[in-house]
């Protein structure tokens, strides 16, 4: 039926507007029968007046069931059935517990519906949904006024999809799962779980299984036993934040891959719109530019042979916007400092680094330390190890905080990111106005089913990187212009470096000396590219062996190729996860770079349950 007048079209709008954004709520609501369940938006509202002791129950069991089946698609199914046997403290103080379940998992909505609530004997009990971040709490608790006491059972039943992986590392498709997950706060006597395989499934088991106990990040395994195409686990006595993980292997190609979501061409916009994102895109670039400028004091760059008082070189790279170079050059200034020992397998081609002592290292250096000897004394530099990575991804982020509390950084002004936020939605409702104006019902119904989206997406991508964008200060900016004049002295020649020495100290400078500079100096060599030339003035003085910090008995250049130290170093591999709500790091969204099935795994490496709570 065809609308006339702009009146009409202007009601139709702005239903349009308020039908998307009843969408999340709708699509939650759709999760339960209606009869049975009251959903709340905000997962807050029943975390907001929580007192002290709510968590203060235990379990005496947990049974849990889990079916994994395959769709007529090809993708996974999971049926699961979890039996809570509660004891409650006999005083009034708990309406229920809440369970939290996973419905984002490797970066995707796994479709979680809520079958039913019961007890032990079928009755129905009382719940309500809460969105919770990558989870779906399901609030379990009698009204306001009333209380549970004793023993309680409660037997939750719900469905998911596309809940297995195709990991990075491994030619596999995975199921691994938390069965409690790492955010649950009351002890557990035992816990008892079975998964069961669709009868199709069986054949395709590659024979890798695994399970893992403990908190989040132990690699501590438990039994998991077989029996045709059903798997069991028996755990007792677990601690709070304690877990357990299943992880089954199959062959690659079991379960079909969930279809990438639908992508529309975008419209052409008109000119005003399109001027109004060519604007917010130059104020973008602008803003970053002047970020990596940064202020200027005026002064000229005087030639320093010393680095900064009281900067690490982690920071140092922060300041210099070369943060990818921060752990290579905090690995040299411990080693040239003795705090550990660069190892070099020229054989293999490995690089490594040993431990010597901790002492005398600020906050800083004494985090990448401490992260990089987490596991021995002696760390080698292999692909399938992360422990490099994860310690650089940390120092950065440390480095990054410590040079904004000491001042030297500040964020980006408000008024910048409120300018692109104007300008980016006038880029989505300029065209809308003129499908308005001109009757244009296909152009609006592209622009409010696609555009919508889209614009909100850009707006958190844009505004999120701007707001994380770090520019120097004024004394940010004193401290940058002292690297500069390191800098400086750095790329000189080597006479004019010996005179400068010379001039400083009043003496000849022997070449101990020389070499006690040059070899304090190395790390930031690095962050201003130079490696490869320091690399070769150091050289000279270790013609015979390398320096004792590099292990090794060849020359110094090839004992330790910086070039190529540096390359394995920033290359390597970081553990990806992403961050739950609980903040104890539950596995709400399971990084798909490493097999657990296989032996790579750990507690709370996998999807499935977040935890539990008190109400």
């Amino acid at each position: 039926m065809r609308m006339r007048g702009k009146v009409a079209i202007a009601t139709v709008l702005a239903a349009a507007f308020a039908l998307t954004g009843a969408v999340g709520a709708a699509g939650a609501a759709s999760a339960t029968p209606a009869s049975a369940t009251t959903v709340v938006e905000a997962a807050p509202a029943l975390h907001a007046t929580v007192p002290a002791g709510l968590d203060d129950f235990s379990f005496d069991s947990v049974d849990v069931a889990y079916t994994l089946g395959r769709d007529a698609d090809g993708r996974s199914t999971l049926h699961v059935r979890e039996h809570f046997v509660v004891v409650f403290p006999e005083f009034d103080q708990n309406r229920g517990f809440g369970r939290d379940l996973v419905h984002t998992f490797d970066g995707h909505d796994t479709e979680l519906e809520v079958v039913s609530v019961t007890d032990e004997n079928g009755a129905p009990r009382p719940y309500e949904l809460q969105q919770n971040g990558d989870f779906l709490t399901v609030a379990m608790a009698v009204p306001e006024g009333s209380f549970v006491h004793g023993v309680q059972n409660y037997v939750l039943e719900y469905t998911q999809r596309d809940v297995t992986l195709r990991p990075d590392d491994a030619d596999v498709d995975e199921f691994s799962w938390d069965l409690t997950g790492t955010d649950t706060r009351q002890p557990i006597g035992q816990l008892s779980a079975t998964v069961t395989l669709d009868p199709a499934l069986v054949a395709a088991l590659n024979g890798d299984t695994a399970c893992y106990r403990g908190f989040f990040g132990s690699d501590g395994t438990c039994a998991l036993t077989a029996d045709g195409g059903t798997f069991s686990v028996d755990e007792t006595e677990l601690m709070p934040y304690e877990n357990v993980t299943v992880s089954l292997g199959f062959a690659r190609g079991t379960f079909a891959e969930r279809p990438a979501p639908f992508l529309e061409r975008i419209p052409v916009l008109l000119y005003a719109g399109l001027a109004s994102l060519v604007g917010a895109i130059g104020t973008i670039i602008v803003t970053v530019v002047r970020a990596r400028r940064g202020p200027a004091t005026g002064r000229a760059i005087i030639a320093q042979f010393e680095p900064p008082d009281g900067i690490d070189v982690a920071t140092a790279a922060q300041l210099l916007h070369v943060a990818g170079k921060g752990m290579t050059a905090t690995l040299l200034d411990f080693a040239v400092r003795r705090r550990v020992r660069l190892l070099h397998d020229e054989a293999s081609g490995l690089y490594g680094v040993q431990a010597l002592t901790g002492d005398g290292l600020d906050p800083v250096e004494a985090l990448a330390y401490r992260q990089l000897f987490a596991g021995g004394a002696t760390l080698w530099f292999t692909r399938a190890s992360t422990r490099l990575g994860d310690a650089a991804a940390a120092l950065r982020s440390r480095a990054r905080n410590e040079a904004k509390h000491a001042g030297y950084l500040r964020r980006v002004h408000p008024g910048v990111l409120i300018a692109v936020a104007a300008m980016l939605v006038l880029a989505l409702l300029l065209p809308v106005l003129h499908a308005i104006l001109t009757l244009n019902f296909a152009l609006m119904t592209v622009l409010l089913a696609v555009g919508i989206n889209l614009i909100v997406w850009v707006l958190l991508f844009t505004l999120g990187g701007l707001a994380i964008l770090r520019v120097r200060t004024e004394s940010g900016a004193l401290v940058y212009e002292h690297l500069m004049g390191l800098r400086e002295y750095i790329r000189l020649a080597e006479a004019d470096r010996i005179r400068m020495l010379q001039s400083a100290s009043g003496a000849e400078v022997d070449e101990q000396r020389i070499v006690q500079v040059y070899e304090r100096l190395l790390p930031y060599a690095v962050l201003f590219g130079f490696e490869t030339e320091w690399q070769g003035e150091l050289a000279r003085y270790y013609r015979e062996t390398p320096p004792e910090w590099v292990a090794g008995s060849s020359t110094f250049s090839t004992a330790l190729p910086l070039h190529t130290f540096h390359s394995v170093v920033s290359t390597s591999r970081v553990t990806v996860r992403s961050s739950s709500s609980s903040g104890h790091g539950s596995g709400s969204s399971f990084s798909s770079s490493h097999s657990s099935s296989s032996g790579g795994g750990f507690s709370g490496s996998g999807g499935g349950g977040g935890g539990t709570h008190g109400i």
